[in-house]
């Protein structure tokens, strides 16, 4: 299981969000939407407040690479901030 995170990554024109256990790759428009709808930075959604957002937005996100999900990670161990 993946330790619990909360990070934002730029990849190549595309948000990857760790939150909590998961981790979703969204295009910045995306990610601008649910910060409206939610009156909150992305990464500062729980796992629920995030999904429900993309829910009512129709957004599906992607799945992030694991290279990807790795710099996260490499991230969070230089930065740990929960």
């Amino acid at each position: 299981m993946r330790r619990r995170m909360r990070r934002r990554m730029m990849v190549a024109g595309a948000v990857v969000l760790a939150i909590g256990n998961s981790c979703t790759k969204l295009s910045q428009n995306e990610v601008q939407q649910i910060e409206q709808q939610t009156g909150k930075k992305a990464e500062d959604l729980s796992e629920e407040e995030l999904d429900a957002a993309m829910e009512t937005l129709g957004i599906e996100g992607q799945e992030p690479s694991e290279q990807e999900v790795a710099q996260l990670e490499a991230e969070e161990d230089k930065n740990p901030s929960v």
